[in-house]
């Protein structure tokens, strides 16, 4: 029985969170303002089209999947973290500045390869030092606490942006709020700079090698909000540089998770079809304003946000293939909405079923970017899970690059209801193969 001290004291484990999490607040606000305002951005000042809109989406994840390796990689060999936060802070900061100034959208690609860069230092560091200076037995919750604060910081974002387009264009028009805003994301976000260096300190015991610890199933994430997983992807803390690398990952690839490998990488593939050109189809089919569009994009971020942590609490140990399975199913009849209303003459209750419609994407998405790590750790031979999640990442990473690359050209040759028709025929595909790798391949027990 506890005692009123020590019901104090549990109170606080659970409830204390590290002041350096905080840090990251300013940069993921900017971060969630960039990513929903880009696309566009690109269309409506500098005169690009939907095809733009899917080329610099694939270069930014492009050059996140080269860096997040490199930088991780890095970090662990140095033993050294802030550093690199501070590089990933500034870089993020000053080119997301040069994007707001730009006419050309050339400039604009080449803005966002160097903020996609340099901004993937901040993650794999941020979870290192997570793993550096949090105690074994609380790095589960922490990552979900720092996660969570992510996920709500980039929501803020992204409503700050739809009050300020709401009220500002009839003041400076919409090139004028817009370049405002970008500038205030890049601005605001480089107060996390100036936090690292009061905030975050070096660790002692800084680790050169990450290993994978059974309690983080179900807690980490690809990414809590999928607009960022997608043009962004690579998000959890294992790498795939690392002595021994080709010899694991062959024996991975003759193992049956090369049927989830595929099944993934398909997954990412569709959701890019169906997704990098979704806001330009809400402007210009459906007469969306910027606002609306930044609202339905954030309704859809409060739900993944709100059932993160209750979701990796019930997917831990559950079988998460079926979960996802299920989940991925569901987005068939989401997709193939979208087709509809695409194919049909708009009304005004066009908007508003698609809007409904999209808030559904948002519970799924707990249920996949949880379900997935507990997927990959029950199919993996025992000692290899991070390896096995870090071809993960590479692999939803290279997808995320061709399915931008494509859709932007799928959408711009054939139309938007194609895109939603190709994606919903590929997701009604991957939900088959998930389903049926629930029972035909083995999985290991989970942990009580």
């Amino acid at each position: 029985m506890l005692t009123r001290q020590g019901l104090i004291l549990s109170m606080r484990s659970h409830l204390s969170v590290p002041l350096w999490f905080f840090a990251f607040v300013p940069y993921k606000l900017g971060e969630g303002l960039l990513i929903t305002l880009l696309p566009l951005f690109i269309v409506q000042v500098a005169g690009g089209s939907v095809a733009d809109v899917g080329n610099i989406h694939s270069i930014i994840s492009l050059a996140g999947v080269v860096a997040f390796i490199f930088w991780g990689n890095l970090s662990d060999m140095m033993k050294r973290r802030r550093p690199f936060l501070t590089i990933g802070f500034l870089g993020f900061a000053v080119f997301t500045c040069l994007i707001a100034l730009e006419q050309n959208v050339s400039h604009i690609l080449l803005w966002s390869f160097l903020v996609g860069f340099l901004m993937a230092a901040v993650t794999p560091v941020a979870s290192a030092l997570v793993l550096d200076s949090v105690p074994e037995d609380e790095r589960a919750e922490s990552f979900s606490r720092f996660y969570e604060i992510s996920g709500w910081s980039f929501v803020a974002g992204v409503v700050l942006g739809a009050a300020w387009l709401a009220l500002m264009p009839q003041y400076w028009g919409v090139t004028g709020s817009m370049r405002a805003l970008l500038l205030f994301a890049g601005g605001f976000a480089s107060l996390s700079l100036i936090l690292c260096l009061y905030w975050v300190k070096e660790p002692k015991n800084a680790r050169s090698r990450r290993h994978f610890q059974p309690q983080l199933r179900g807690r980490l994430a690809v990414g809590v909000i999928e607009e960022r997983a997608r043009i962004y992807s690579s998000r959890m803390i294992y790498f795939i540089l690392h002595p021994g690398i080709l010899r694991q990952t062959s024996q991975l690839l003759e193992s049956p998770l090369i049927l989830y490998y595929l099944c993934s990488i398909s997954f990412f593939f569709a959701i890019q079809i169906v997704f990098v050109p979704f806001p330009i189809f809400l402007t210009d089919v459906l007469k969306a304003t910027n606002t609306q569009v930044l609202l339905i994009t954030v309704s859809k971020a409060i739900v993944e946000t709100f059932f993160y942590i209750p979701a990796g609490r019930f997917i831990k140990h559950r079988n998460g293939v079926t979960l996802q399975a299920v989940a991925t199913g569901l987005r068939v009849l989401i997709f193939l909405i979208f087709a509809t209303v695409a194919f049909m003459q708009p009304t005004p209750a066009s908007l508003i079923i698609v809007g409904l419609t999209h808030l559904l994407t948002g519970i799924t998405w707990a249920a996949i970017n949880l379900s997935s790590m507990t997927t990959i750790a029950n199919l993996t031979p025992k000692g290899q899970e991070g390896t096995a999640l870090g071809v993960y990442n590479a692999m939803i990473g290279i997808s995320t690059v061709v399915g931008s690359f494509m859709s932007g050209w799928l959408a711009k040759t054939f139309g938007y209801s194609v895109c939603f028709v190709t994606g919903a025929v590929l997701v009604g595909g991957i939900a088959v193969g998930l389903w049926s790798l629930r029972t035909a391949l083995p999985t290991k027990p989970q942990p009580a």
